[in-house]
């Protein structure tokens, strides 16, 4: 700071030499009054400097945040402006009688996705024309049939970017335009058809090898842009919400995640914004993924039921009886959904992506010691320090006019005990973990199986399910797709009764969840701590029968997807029911089976399964998602080719084999290639 004080100091003397030395010379008054205007600058700069170091080292000792309400802020790096996070509430532009007129332009801009606790990363943003720059950027929404006039001026030095999303839906991907540095692109355009869209823009210089997308300065270049349906009025309470990431592959020259930042509508868990809504009323949500990577987007405690799907240039908006329900959905890069949900129980619940490395604490933009002992099991900072990315929290409030009811007659639950167990150099020289499941005098293998045992429960009966941890680490259980309460749903220091914060199960501790399962369907537990626990083997298969149906594992088959801890290291392998070398399965002809497909794996986003017979295709009939019936509609058979399976999902599909012979259960990955086969013989 003194040096440059001082480097200010040396600039005045030099100009007032310069004067001296010139042809004109100044008399007294004037040479007093030029002294005068060179101190009012050197204080006017001093007061300058110090006034901006002291805001930018600011911080906010905060949980949970919602956008910042920024002006023309200065960042810490080089008088940089700071970018305003976008909460996607506000529309850009001017609509004046059926126009929308909108002027906007890109700059470079401090970006803060973890707020002033941690260091800002400057990139390429947009702003409207001559206002503070947003990421995401400014919301563009109209109705179907208007007419957009835009101008978009490009104030990034270097190789011109490319701009996509500016014409009329549905479009075509490739009818992109070049704006050099410090030129202007005009153009008028109808807006098409209703839907959910974006529009983006990157410079080019570097993109990704797998899907040609930017990911690090320009890679946050991107906006929403909506149509609605006409005749049509909007909820003013519905939600628009960008899925961003930045990576800087640079420093290694391959891919990592070691400096990757993950965000929601430009802030990163902690900091996301915290949702909260009142119960019984409905909630509607867009989500577009802007980033370059994979993500399946999970809904804790409800289903949601799926209006559409889309991308960039086209959406589908699917009739009433074509709408399904879902808890896991899974968006590719430039993808967008809208859906609607409706929360029924009170308490706290998570909206985040499925792919572990997307939920991982850590951060290169702040100081982040590691957690100490108190606070790996203080369920007080685990929320906050023991997750991040992707993640949204949200609280449910009760019901307005809701009238309390008396409580349900208590019925007699069923009661089952859970034993997480180590086993000692399960995957070769490295340690697994398993469960032993009991019933009154019966029970599993005692030395703890992996997967876990399938957990079998009738529609509305309650259980009493004890879990038990005999492990030397904390560990915590989610109840994937179940309805449940907030307490029992398995995120520690973030669901709640009341109060009271869901606990973590402690060595040597133990936790009973009660739950009674409103509905029958394909299901699955794994652990909710954002480790390797799940590499390790805490997961299981949990199936809900309808009543006084018995469960038939003859005819009723469970394909559980998951990965051993050599995942964190390397690919890893996949393995189906726990093995990654299969055996062969005995089928009959004419019998109807059931299939349940459950995708328990880490990142495994794209796993796509088939069933072949001769290398041919055979048939079979979806008809349930992520413990769902699918809409009659949709219930169709159809050849069993390449049906994804992504992180966090289930389906269930009716296969009846006709003829006799060996068919091939085929699993293929991203790269398209075969990763796995099981054969099916019927006989």
């Amino acid at each position: 700071m003194i040096k440059q004080h001082l480097k200010f100091i040396l600039f005045l003397i030099l100009n007032i030499f310069c004067i001296f030395r010139s042809k004109y010379r100044p008399n007294m008054k004037q040479l007093t009054f030029l002294t005068g205007c060179c101190l009012f600058l050197f204080f006017l700069n001093a007061f300058i400097l110090n006034n901006n170091t002291i805001s930018t080292f600011q911080k906010q000792n905060i949980i949970a945040c919602g956008p910042l309400t920024t002006g023309n802020i200065t960042g810490k790096f080089d008088g940089t402006q700071e970018i305003a996070i976008n909460d996607n509430r506000k529309t850009a532009g001017e609509l004046r009688n059926g126009v929308l007129f909108l002027k906007l332009e890109t700059r470079i801009g401090n970006w803060y996705p973890e707020t002033h606790e941690g260091d800002p990363l400057q990139v390429c943003a947009f702003a409207e024309t001559g206002k503070t720059l947003q990421l995401p950027g400014p919301l563009i929404r109209v109705p179907e049939g208007a007419i957009i006039n835009a101008e978009i001026h490009n104030s990034i030095p270097g190789p011109p970017l490319v701009l996509h999303g500016f014409y009329s839906r549905p479009g075509n991907e490739k009818d992109s335009v070049k704006i050099a540095f410090n030129e202007t692109y005009k153009v008028q355009f109808k807006a098409g058809k209703a839907g959910t869209y974006m529009y983006w823009a990157s410079d080019g210089s570097v993109r990704t090898p797998f899907n040609n997308l930017p990911f690090l300065n320009d890679s946050q270049l991107f906006g929403a842009f909506i149509v609605d349906a006409p005749n049509i009025i909007a909820d003013p309470q519905e939600r628009i919400f960008i899925i961003g990431l930045w990576n800087d592959t640079t420093k290694t020259g391959e891919y990592t995640n070691d400096r990757e930042e993950l965000a929601i509508n430009g802030l990163t868990w902690p900091f996301t914004e915290r949702l909260i809504y009142p119960k019984d009323v409905p909630v509607h949500w867009r989500v577009i993924n802007a980033s370059n990577q994979d993500h399946p987007m999970h809904l804790h405690g409800f289903f949601y039921t799926v209006n559409s799907r889309g991308n960039e240039e086209a959406d589908t908006i699917y009739k009433e009886q074509d709408r399904y329900l879902s808890v896991t959905e899974l968006l590719k890069p430039h993808q967008t959904i809208a859906f609607t949900w409706t929360p029924d129980r009170e308490g706290n619940w998570l909206f985040h992506c499925h792919t572990l490395f997307h939920l991982m604490a850590g951060s290169f933009l702040r100081k982040m010691p590691e957690m100490t002992d108190q606070e790996m099991t203080d369920i007080n900072t685990h929320a906050a320090k023991g997750m991040g990315g992707l993640i949204m929290g949200i609280s449910i409030l009760p019901s307005i006019n809701e009238v309390k009811k008396a409580p349900d007659e208590k019925i007699a639950e069923r009661e089952l005990t859970m034993i997480i167990k180590e086993k000692k150099n399960y995957y070769d020289t490295l340690n697994g973990y398993g469960f032993v499941l009991r019933e009154g005098n019966a029970s599993t293998d005692t030395s703890g199986s992996i997967p876990g045992p399938s957990i079998i429960l009738e529609r509305d009966k309650p259980v009493a399910i004890k879990i038990i941890n005999h492990l030397h680490e904390p560990t915590t259980i989610h109840w994937h797709g179940l309805e449940i309460e907030s307490y029992y749903d398995g995120v520690s220091g973030w669901g709640n009764r009341g109060k009271e914060l869901a606990p973590m199960i402690m060595p040597g501790d133990s936790f009973v969840v009660h739950m009674t399962p409103p509905r029958a369907g394909t299901f699955y537990y794994h652990t909710h701590m954002h480790n390797f626990q799940v590499f390790e083997g805490l997961y299981g298969a949990f199936i809900v029968t309808e009543p006084n149906e018995k469960y038939n594992s003859t005819t009723d088959k469970v394909f559980l997807f998951s990965q051993d801890i050599t995942a964190v290291f390397t690919e890893g392998h996949l393995l189906l029911n726990g093995k990654s070398r299969t055996d062969t399965m005995t089928l009959h002809p004419g019998k109807n089976y059931r299939f349940r497909f459950i995708n328990t794996t880490g990142y495994l986003t794209d796993l796509n399964v088939s069933i072949l017979l001769n290398d041919v295709p055979v048939n079979w009939r979806a008809f349930a998602k992520d413990g769902a019936y699918l809409p009659t509609d949709l219930q169709i058979i159809k050849p069993a080719k390449d049906e994804c399976i992504t992180v966090g999902q289930t389906r269930d599909f009716e296969f009846d084999p006709e003829k006799k012979g060996d068919y091939v259960f085929a699993v293929k990955d991203f790269t398209d290639s075969i990763v796995l086969r099981k054969v099916l013989r019927v006989q």
